[in-house]
This record gives structure tokens, C-alpha cells and sequence, in this order.
């Protein structure tokens, strides 16, 4: 039905422009200005005759489409990618005639690739995610139109309040994620955190690494609900998130959030399709029961949070996200971050190093610092990203009397383009630690029971590639790791990752 609709209104447009272009016939003297419009006009025509027959094909195939609607048919399926149509959308099809008769296909270039409405969304661009969640430049927006599985945990209550409008007042609506990864490693022998036998130094497998089912409902036109349970191959179920959003965007950019999520502070980068970006191993925060004000723009996101570690302490966070397009082929993402208290924000490798040393009532502050650049040239998309954190408090990390700060930084590259019709990335990453070498982490392993290494991981790279098939909601991504701990231990880890959104 959107899309009859949209197709009735640019038939409206088309029977305008043809009885604007046929006056002339009727009258004689035009000037040259006059016909050079109507030559504009024409051409527009011929491009609108185009989009026509592409929203009737999308009729089509929405009336064959199931009653049962999950948040992906509302908010990702009704839109071309912006790629192959050279940025131009179905809103531009239907408002952007440019008055200055300039061609419609060049009527979105002076907002950039990114740009939908004004804001930075990515939802039209070939995906670029880790674990199943958007990266680089999508990661610091909180307007994209994308699977709600994709969605960055960083960002998510900002997200779904985005899209809010989308859905009526009084309403329920369903999503999924399904993950596997086949995997090969060869290296050494990795020491274990907590006493576990030493990680065979060769092996494959095949995991279900993550089956997440979404619910998400509007409870009147201030109220939003949403909660998801998860499990993996061991079959045990957990709860995710589970929160209320009080606002609504339409009366005031803030809004309070309450309940189980993920603290919004960092967007991590410099991970691949499974693995994750090394200041997002050690430290970064978890889901963890809070309360949280915040403010939304288009271009900004921020939030003050309050938590509960303990029983006997409430800590706090805070952060700051930026998105923006700066040129017609340049946008910018940044963001700022600082948690109090890392080890009570669900962080569970600052955790066991304190409770090593029997410090576990500990304070350790958190700085976090992320940038992303990209640049549309060569039929598709460059992107840099660089993230540096570390800790504001000194500790005994080298266990040796000294105290220091320890921290970790990354660099990443990426290029995303449509390629023989189909989405398609490939990435390149990597990172470093300091002063870590008795912070327990994960490694690339995607076993469940690995559980986390005795030393730190000091140096991290990661090249891959992703390529969407069948649709844009079945993303296949080849991945190489390699990881050397600082106790000489390494670990090579190849990687073949399967997301499916629902």
C-alpha cells in the first residue's frame, strides 16, 4: 500500500512536468532560458519513467509479502540501495525535482551518500559490522534505517527512538539475528584465565555463536518497550536488553531510558566480522541495569547514566557521539566516552585482574576516544577509523609495585561498494595494547567455553571481507586474525562468519 502510494504520487508529478513540457507547442517567442528548462524537464521525465517501473516491481512484491511484519519490512525493506541508484532514494524521486533544472540523478549528491533527510543513515550503503553490528561511520549515528540486529549496541535506545514514528502508538513488532562462524586456527598453545586446561594450539569447528529473538512495542505515544532473549550452541537462554524508553522525538530531543542495556560511550571499532576491535576486549562496558537521560539530534547524541555495580556503590557514565556529512563525498564520526567504574559496568576483564590481586573493590575510571572518516570515490566508499583508550586510574598492572595506566589503540581501513550486484566489503585493522600483559581477554575463538587468556593480547590484526547474498539481509564474511599475547604466545584464527537478520 506505501508503495501504490508512492507511485500514484509520482504519476502526479509525471502528468505535471508533461503538461508543464507541452505549453510550449501552444506559444511561440520562448527564450533560450525558457527552453532549456523545458529540455531539463524532459530529461527528468525519461528518469522519473525509470523509478516508476522500479516502485511497481516493489508493488508487486509487497502485495505477495506475509501480513506478519517484523521491524526489518518496517524499517529497512522500503528502500533502494543508494549506491546503485546513485544516491537518489524514493523520497528524492517523489520531492527532489530541482527547481534550478538540475538533474535529478545529482538532486541528493549536495547532502553526500549518507545522507537521508538531513541525518547521517546508512541503511541504503553495502554493510560493514562486527558480530552482526554496524561499524565505522554507522556506528556513531543513531538514525539508521538497518535490521534491528544490526543495530550498534552502543547506540540502540537512540536508534529505536529514531524510528519510532515508523510504528503506530499501540503496537508489537518482532526481529531476529541468527550467527555461526566456522573456524581453523594454528599457533600456540594459549594459557587460560581461572585454571582451564591450555587451548589446543591447532583445531576447527563449527559454532552457533549467537540466536537472538527481538521484541520491540510502543506503548502509547510516549512509552517504548523493548527486551530480547539470546542463547547460543550450549543452549542456555540469557536476557539481553530489556528497557523502557520515556520521550518521544516528536515533543522533545530528550528522553529517559531505564531498565538492561548496553552503556552508551564508545562505538569500538577496528574489529573484523567476528572478532572484535582490542580496546573492546578489555575495555569496554557490558549490559548492566541503569538509568540514563540523554539528547538527540540529527547530528548528536549524548547521555548521562547512572548504575549500580553493587550493593554498595552507585557509579556513572557518560558520552558524546557526532555524525555528519561535511562535503557532497566527505562525513565524519566521532565520539567521547567515561565510565567510573569499568569493573562494575559489566567489563569482565578488569574484573579478574582485580579480583586477582584482591582489589576488587577497586575504582578504575575509563577515557575512550573513537573517529571515523568517509569518502565516496572509485564507484564506492573509503573509510579510516582510529580509536585510542585507556584507564584514569594507575594500578599495579605489571604486578611488579609500579603503578601505571594501561590502554590500547587501533587504526582500520575499509572500502564498501556494490559488486556484481551485490554488497561487498573488505577491511583491514589493527591494534595494541600497553601495560596489559596480566588482563585476562577473549581471543578470536568463537567457542563459548574458551573463556578469557591469563595474559593479555599486545598486538591484533585483522583482514577480511564481507558480501551480502540472496538479499542484504544475509551477509557471509571471510575473516583472518592474528594474535600474540605478551607472554609469546599467538594465535592464528581463520574465520568464515554467517549473519541472518529477521
Amino acid at each position: 500500500m506505501k508503495l501504490f502510494s508512492k507511485s500514484i504520487l509520482i504519476l502526479f508529478f509525471l502528468i505535471t512536468i508533461k503538461v508543464y513540457a507541452s505549453e510550449p507547442s501552444e506559444k511561440s517567442g520562448l527564450s533560450k532560458q525558457e527552453m532549456q528548462i523545458i529540455s531539463d524537464l524532459q530529461q527528468q521525465i525519461s528518469i522519473l519513467k525509470q523509478e516508476i517501473g522500479k516502485v511497481q516491481s516493489q508493488n508487486v512484491e509487497a502485495n505477495n509479502k506475509s501480513q506478519f511484519s517484523t521491524y526489518r519490512q518496517k524499517i529497512a525493506d522500503d528502500s533502494f540501495n543508494q549506491l546503485e541508484l546513485g544516491g537518489i532514494t524514493p523520497q528524492d524521486i517523489a520531492s527532489n525535482i530541482a527547481s534550478d533544472g538540475q538533474s535529478l540523478g545529482d538532486s541528493t549528491g549536495s547532502q553526500g551518500v549518507f545522507v537521508s533527510n538531513g541525518r547521517i543513515d546508512v541503511g541504503g550503503t553495502p554493510a560493514i559490522t562486527t558480530q552482526g553490528q554496524i561499524t565505522y561511520l554507522g556506528s556513531y549515528s543513531g538514525n539508521n534505517s538497518i535490521p534491528i540486529g544490526m543495530i550498534s549496541s552502543n547506540l540502540f535506545a537512540s536508534t529505536i527512538l529514531g524510528q519510532r514514528d515508523t510504528f503506530d502508538d499501540y503496537s508489537v513488532f518482532f526481529g531476529g539475528y541468527i550467527e555461526a562462524d566456522a573456524q581453523t586456527w594454528f599457533g600456540s598453545q594459549i594459557s587460560r584465565a581461572g585454571g582451564a586446561p591450555n587451548f589446543p594450539a591447532n583445531g576447527q569447528n563449527i559454532y552457533l555463536t549467537n540466536s537472538k529473538l527481538y521484541f520491540l512495542s510502543n506503548l502509547g505515544h510516549y512509552v517504548t518497550a523493548q527486551f530480547d532473549f539470546d542463547t547460543d550452541e550450549t543452549g542456555g537462554f540469557g536476557l539481553g536488553n530489556a528497557f523502557v524508553i520515556f520521550g518521544n522525538l516528536d515533543t522533545s530531543p530528550f528522553f529517559v531510558t531505564a531498565g538492561r542495556n548496553k552503556l552508551s560511550v564508545g562505538s569500538y571499532g577496528g574489529g573484523g566480522p567476528w572478532t572484535s576491535g582490542i580496546i573492546d576486549e578489555f575495555l569496554s562496558p557490558d549490559k548492566v541495569t541503569n538509568v540514563s537521560l540523554n539528547y538527540k539530534n540529527d547530528i548528536i547524541n549524548t547521555n548521562i547514566t547512572v548504575f549500580g555495580s553493587d550493593d554498595k556503590r552507585a557509579n556513572f557514565s557518560a558520552g558524546f557521539f557526532y555524525t555528519d556529512s561535511w562535503t557532497e563525498d566527505l562525513s565524519v564520526g566521532f565520539n567521547a566516552g567515561y565510565v567510573f567504574n569499568i569493573a562494575g559496568a559489566g567489563n569482565g576483564s578488569i574484573s579478574q585482574f582485580l579480583d586477582n590481586i584482591g582489589e576488587s573493590e577497586k575504582n578504575i575510571g575509563v577515557l575512550n576516544f573513537d573517529g571515523t572518516m568517509a569518502y565516496s570515490m572509485l564507484g564506492g566508499i573509503w573509510q579510516l577509523q582510529g580509536g585510542w583508550s585507556a584507564t584514569t586510574n594507575k594500578q599495579d598492572f605489571h604486578q611488579n609495585g609500579s603503578s601505571v595506566n594501561t590502554g590500547a589503540w587501533y587504526l582500520g581501513v575499509a572500502y564498501a561498494l556494490t559488486l556484481g550486484g551485490r554488497d561487498t566489503n573488505f577491511n583491514i585493522t589493527y591494534g595494541q595494547s600497553y601495560n596489559a600483559e596480566n588482563i585476562p581477554m577473549p581471543t578470536s575463538n568463537a567457542s563459548p567455553t574458551f573463556g578469557l587468556t591469563s595474559s593479555g593480547i599486545k598486538n591484533q590484526m585483522i583482514a577480511s571481507a564481507q558480501r551480502a547474498y540472496f538479499d542484504n539481509n544475509v551477509l557471509f564474511g571471510p575473516e583472518y586474525s592474528y594474535q600474540r599475547l605478551y607472554n609469546g604466545e599467538h594465535m592464528n584464527t581463520l574465520t568464515l562468519d554467517l549473519s541472518v537478520y529477521i
